[in-house]
């Protein structure tokens, strides 16, 4: 492992820790992955431990697109076709993430959309990609290739009855992307709890909005301040 390798895959490692703790912590389930930079495959977080667990490079396993292993220790999910075929199929992101977050698992239980009703989802692109083919694990390259179809090229897809999947260029872009949709949806559930008629953002204004408030720079800023809170042990 070389050394640039090792360090994106520490930063790989922090997003892991901070995806526990905003929401998307489910016991050893939720992983991340990030494409290899000389096209090996995908590398990821290895099976049997929880996001909050993973400390560094040696918890992630470097798969190829067929599922075989070539480096890295320790058991690997069953569900490794997200990460192969979404990556086949999505040439401009390297980063790919499924958690069971509470309240987007929720909210995929919804015949509804999700609509901007706080800032967050001004980020995700509405209406979010929606996957409904199957309730179980995605465990077959041909799951993952029906999975990839219903992201398209949306960053975020809500898989109905079991969690979400969202996706990135960077390992900030990612992981924000995760937290922004788990927000989003614990808003829209809690309004809708009240019973009470609500205002959400026009889709037709969500492009500015999202430039306006949640520009580069800010998303630079806000990762810097989830690593700095995570090195620090304030989420421990």
């Amino acid at each position: 492992m070389n050394e640039t390798v090792q360090a994106v895959l520490e930063e790989l490692a922090t997003g892991c820790r901070v995806l526990h703790a905003e929401g998307h912590a489910d016991m050893t389930l939720g992983h991340l992955g990030w494409r290899d930079p000389i096209g090996r495959g995908v590398w990821v977080k290895r099976s049997g431990i929880g996001l909050g667990e993973v400390i560094g490079a040696a918890d992630f396993v470097l798969l190829d697109f067929d599922g075989n292993r070539l480096a890295g220790e320790g058991r690997i999910h069953k569900e490794w076709p997200i990460h192969t075929e979404i990556l086949r199929e999505r040439p401009d992101i390297d980063v790919v993430g499924h958690t069971h977050p509470f309240h987007a698992t929720a909210f995929s239980a919804l015949d509804i959309e999700l609509e901007a009703v706080t800032n967050e989802a001004a980020y995700l692109g509405l209406p979010v990609a929606r996957f409904d083919d199957t309730r179980g694990l995605i465990d077959t390259p041909e799951l993952g290739r029906q999975l990839a179809a219903a992201l398209g090229r949306q960053s975020v897809a809500l898989m109905r009855n079991h969690g979400v999947l969202f996706v990135g260029t960077r390992i900030s872009d990612a992981v924000l992307t995760g937290i922004f949709l788990e927000r989003a949806c614990r808003s829209q559930l809690q309004i809708l709890a009240t019973g009470k008629p609500f205002v959400a953002t026009p889709l037709v204004e969500l492009a500015s909005k999202k430039a306006q408030i949640l520009d580069p720079n800010l998303i630079r800023t806000f990762w810097d301040f989830y690593k700095r809170n995570t090195e620090s042990g304030m989420y421990s």
